[in-house]
């Protein structure tokens, strides 16, 4: 699919839909369980053990100002045990990716807002909302998806089976669980042309339970990425990090580039060093 502005991209997702421009669809939270609803009940006790995790249960929403996170530290293997496995699938996601993409601007419209005048901060500011919207939709549009191409996987609980596919495996199986699942916002992030410096994979782990979860990160800020959840088990709309407390993200990555996550402690209003 060759690169498109935005809101030829959102014309686009709006015929796909059938959904008057600037009117928003109320969506009810997705949740993992939704697949296996027709399961037996010893299959969903099953699925609350397994390994990656593709975490269930009802999400939380807030803000947290104490906690925030470096999201692009040293990925160091004897310290991180997710960064085996995401070399594992970098090397397979780079064999697959397609040779040709369209080519992206290394500049962003938004920087060169800052340096001009009224009119280019008003265009920065309005491919800004732009972009929004449109990733809001392919959020959307991807939790949509998931819900009819969710697939269980069982060697979840086994690291050394459990396969995280490609995108182009996830497009021959025609589905898979949340580590294949959240590639769909991802490449599409892709082909309508968000940068690849701002788009990355990530692992996020539940602090209550010590569950995991894979979702895209969008960061348009860097230190506070937007949440892409394409199963719905983080958020079930497009937010920010810190906008959900309680999960703690351990790697992130692109076919190209890893990264660890350290956790950065800001100090409290009113309180002096």
């Amino acid at each position: 699919m060759p690169a498109a502005e935005p809101a030829a991209a959102l014309h686009y997702f709006n015929r796909m839909q059938h959904i008057t421009p600037g009117v928003r669809r109320l969506q009810r939270p997705r949740l993992l369980a939704s697949p296996f609803r027709n399961l037996s009940l010893v299959a969903l006790a099953l699925a609350s053990f397994i390994w990656l995790g593709c975490a269930t249960g009802a999400f939380k929403v807030g803000t947290s100002d104490e906690i925030r996170f470096g999201f692009f530290g040293e990925a160091d293997p004897e310290i991180n045990s997710w960064v085996p496995k995401v070399e594992q699938w970098q090397a397979r996601a780079r064999r697959d990716e397609p040779k040709t993409r369209p080519s992206l601007p290394q500049e962003s419209s938004q920087h060169k807002a800052d340096l001009s005048g009224e009119l280019r901060r008003k265009m920065g500011a309005f491919q800004v909302d732009q972009r929004q919207a449109l990733a809001r939709k392919i959020n959307d549009w991807a939790q949509d998806e998931a819900r009819t191409h969710y697939r269980f996987d069982r060697d979840q609980r086994n690291p050394a089976r459990d396969h995280w596919p490609t995108f182009a495996e996830l497009l021959e199986r025609n589905g898979d669980d949340c580590d294949g699942l959240d590639l769909i916002a991802y490449e599409l992030l892709r082909e309508f042309g968000f940068q690849p410096g701002e788009i990355y994979r990530a692992v996020v782990k539940r602090d209550s339970d010590g569950r995991n979860h894979m979702v895209t990160l969008w960061f348009e800020d860097r230190d506070d990425p937007w949440v892409l959840d394409a199963t719905g088990a983080m958020s079930g709309i497009m937010r920010k990090f810190s906008q959900l407390p309680g999960w703690t993200p351990t790697v992130v990555f692109n076919a190209y580039e890893r990264f660890g996550v350290t956790r950065l402690t800001l100090p409290v209003a009113g309180l002096r060093p």
